[in-house]
């Protein structure tokens, strides 16, 4: 059941693209047209800057200095408290060794020692 309704969705997608398609495409042939009509220099801007002429006349007051901005002066606050973080209390970690393993260690000691010094 599960494959037929992804099948389905995938047909109505791959339709969909290529029914979309030709909306993306634009008229066939016009960039070769514009191309081979107007050859574009290389010392010129693409596309072209606007002059002077084609700007919006100034207002006048360019020239004037902003306004000076208002101080706004901070109330009092009450301090803020910051609680400190404390990690929760580690448990003591306790090593317990029985007699046979102080023996056993006890030899291995020895057995060092005596390596160490031939």
């Amino acid at each position: 059941m599960k494959e037929a309704i992804v099948m389905v969705r995938m047909t109505l997608l791959v339709l969909a693209t290529l029914l979309s398609a030709p909306a993306f495409a634009g008229q066939p042939g016009a960039d070769l047209q514009s191309a081979s009509a107007f050859p574009a220099a290389a010392d010129k801007v693409y596309p072209p800057l606007p002059t002077l002429a084609m700007l919006p006349p100034s207002s006048g007051d360019d020239d004037e200095l902003p306004a000076k901005p208002t101080l706004h002066r901070k109330k009092a606050r009450a301090p803020v408290h910051v609680q400190e973080n404390k990690p929760p209390p580690v448990p003591v970690a306790r090593l317990v060794v029985s007699d046979a393993s102080h023996a056993y260690l006890e030899s291995v000691q020895r057995q060092i020692d005596q390596a160490s010094s031939r």
